[in-house]
């Protein structure tokens, strides 16, 4: 009888070993702020990088937008669009011109740009206007190269 005794012990041993050694389901704990960033990055657009250029270039005389100004402007868009910031264009000109010529020819520039912005979609009243005329020049050499460098509307 004992050896009875011994052997059911030996087998319920031997049972409790092999029940406690089964793999188990591994619970993995993920922390509230992962999985509510997830949720956020798929339910929320990604809002546009601020664009690398902010400036756009004019013709000597001109305040029309060419191709390369519209691509421009267009990023800028709808980097405003998507972030409600405020922004006031700078409209500068080159040297060549009277001052209050150049002023009103600033003006024109900026008021195209400023036009441009609203008919994208962008609303009035995030947009600004000044002009510099030719009292702001990011190249004070004279030549062509550089003037064109001052025929220009910055936005800020």
């Amino acid at each position: 009888m004992k050896s009875n005794i011994k052997l059911a012990l030996v087998s319920l041993a031997a049972a409790s070993m092999l029940f406690a050694g089964c793999a188990k389901k591994e619970v993995v704990e993920t922390s509230g702020s992962e999985s509510s960033a997830a949720v956020s990055a798929v339910s929320e657009p990604a809002t546009p990088a601020k664009p690398a250029e902010m400036s756009v270039y004019f013709a000597f005389d001109s305040s029309e937008l060419d191709a390369s100004a519209q691509a421009t402007l267009d990023a800028i868009a709808e980097w405003l669009k998507a972030t409600g910031t405020n922004v006031t264009v700078e409209g500068n000109c080159d040297e060549r011109g009277s001052r209050e010529y150049n002023l009103a020819l600033g003006q024109r520039r900026a008021d195209s740009v400023r036009d441009y912005l609203i008919a994208h979609g962008v609303p009035a009243g995030q947009i600004g206007t000044v002009s510099y005329g030719e009292e702001r020049p990011v190249c004070t050499s004279h030549g062509e190269a550089c003037w064109a460098q001052n025929r220009r509307a910055d936005i800020k």
